[in-house]
């Protein structure tokens, strides 16, 4: 991998985002065990198994090395409440790549604007990156709130694909985003 998204520290108004610790395990195995989060994500099984999120915590270093992702912790009051994660769509480009950007957060804290606080936050980060051309997305069109926090970023439709969802154990119609980074600058130059 020529250039990678790097896991820095990064604090909003409500949250910080921040690498994942040990001690956030034992939340993130109830909080990714629950159904509601399983099910309107790619890659968490349902049921997860017992000790996974321990697991998956310590092989962040591996993802970020091999695949250009980088993974932090949504952190609210110093608690964990939910992970959001920039994924290179080409790790071994030598010039400009896009990432994907994923998230969940846990239901006790849905409808209070955090995973637009989290997102919009991560955006600006990766835009940073001078080799990031543009960011992708997507959902499922069953989580239209999931779509409402990504439109609030800058996010345009692109199309509607089959995606597979290991809680599911099936493809899901979900819905396709990119934000280019001449767009998401533009909206920047012109909020300010």
């Amino acid at each position: 991998m020529t250039w990678r998204i790097e896991r820095k520290r990064i604090e909003t108004k409500r949250l910080v985002l921040r690498p994942f610790e040990e001690a956030d395990a034992a939340v993130v195995q109830t909080d990714v065990a629950n159904w509601d989060i399983a099910r309107m994500t790619t890659r968490i099984p349902h049921p997860y198994p017992a000790g996974a999120a321990a697991e998956w915590i310590a092989s962040h270093g591996v993802a970020e090395e091999r695949h250009g992702e980088a993974i932090f912790c949504i952190a609210l009051e110093g608690g964990s409440v939910g992970a959001i994660s920039l994924r290179r769509n080409n790790p071994d480009a030598q010039g400009p790549d896009t990432a994907e950007i994923g998230y969940w957060l846990t239901p006790g804290v849905w409808g209070q604007g955090l995973a637009t606080e989290s997102a919009s936050a991560l955006v600006a980060q990766a835009f940073a990156h001078p080799q990031l051309s543009g960011l992708t997305s997507g959902y499922f069109s069953d989580n239209p709130a999931s779509g409402r926090v990504l439109a609030k970023c800058g996010f345009q439709p692109v199309e509607d694909e089959k995606t597979w969802s290991e809680a599911r154990q099936d493809f899901v119609v979900s819905k396709r985003l990119v934000l280019p980074r001449a767009v998401w600058r533009a909206e920047m130059e012109e909020a300010s």
